[in-house]
C-alpha cells in the first residue's frame, strides 16, 4: 500500500474532539493525533500496542488509537486508498473491550460509517481559540480551525501589541519600554512572527471556505510542529 496523500475529518470527529478542548491534556491529545497521522504517511499499515485495527465483522475496517489513559480517550479512524479518515473521538467504553460490551460493536460501527458517509468537514469553525501571549499564536494548532472573524480579532490585538504592548504589561506587570533590551526585542519579534502566522492561517481558512478542499485535506495541516 502506498503512502497517504489526504486526511479527512467528519463532523462527528470535530464534535467529539470539542468535548476535550478545555482539558489540561488537550494539547497532548492533539499531539498524539498528529503523530498517528505522521506514522501513517509512509506506512498506512503501521500498528502498535496502542493503535491497531478492530477484528470481527461488525468493526472490520475501523482502527482505534489511544490518545490518553486519564482521561480515557480513543480516536477511531479508517484508511481507504490514499486517505486517512478521522471519524470520531471516544473511549474504551464505546466498543467491546477485554471480553465485555460485545453489544456495542454494531452501534459504534454504524455511527462511524454514517459519519463518514456524510462527508469531509475540513474545519469545525471554532468560535474562539485559547491564547494569552503572542507565542501561543505562533504554535497554535487551531488557527486553521477557527473563523476568519476571530482571526481578524487576533490580528488587531497583535497589531496593537506591536504599538502599545498591553499584553506584555498585563502579563509582566511593567511596560515593554521599561524591559531589558533583549526582552523588548524578542517580544516584538515574537509578535511579528505571530502576525505572519495569522496571515497564513487567514489564507488557509479562505481556501477552505472557497471549497477548494472538498475531497481531502493535506496531511501537513495535522502534522506536529518541531520548532522553527
Amino acid at each position: 500500500m502506498s503512502g497517504l496523500k489526504f486526511i479527512t475529518m467528519t463532523q462527528l470527529f470535530w464534535d467529539t474532539l470539542e468535548q476535550h478542548r478545555g482539558h489540561r491534556r488537550y494539547a497532548d491529545m492533539r499531539a498524539r493525533i498528529a503523530f498517528s497521522v505522521e506514522r501513517k504517511i509512509d506506512d498506512p499499515t503501521y500498528r502498535s500496542n496502542s493503535e491497531y485495527p478492530f477484528y470481527g465483522k461488525n468493526l472490520e475496517g475501523i482502527w482505534h488509537a489511544k490518545l490518553s489513559v486519564n482521561p480515557d480517550v480513543v480516536m477511531f479512524y479508517t484508511i481507504s486508498s490514499e486517505t486517512m479518515n478521522l471519524a470520531m473521538i471516544g473511549s474504551h467504553h464505546d466498543y467491546p473491550h477485554q471480553g465485555k460490551n460485545g453489544q456495542k460493536a454494531l452501534p459504534l460501527a454504524k455511527k462511524i460509517w454514517t459519519s463518514l458517509d456524510r462527508g469531509h468537514v475540513p474545519s469545525p469553525g471554532w468560535d474562539r481559540i485559547k491564547w494569552n501571549v503572542p507565542a501561543d499564536i505562533t504554535w497554535s494548532f487551531e488557527l486553521e480551525e477557527t473563523t476568519l472573524d476571530h482571526l481578524e480579532e487576533i490580528e488587531e490585538e497583535l497589531k496593537l501589541e506591536m504599538q502599545d504592548a498591553p499584553i506584555f504589561e498585563r502579563v509582566h506587570g511593567q511596560k515593554l519600554d521599561d524591559a531589558d533590551i533583549d526582552v523588548f526585542t524578542e517580544w516584538l519579534a515574537e509578535t511579528d512572527r505571530a502576525l505572519e502566522v495569522i496571515d497564513r492561517a487567514q489564507e488557509r481558512v479562505r481556501a477552505i471556505n472557497r471549497g477548494k478542499e472538498a475531497t481531502g485535506k493535506p496531511i501537513k495541516a495535522f502534522a506536529p510542529k518541531f520548532g522553527g
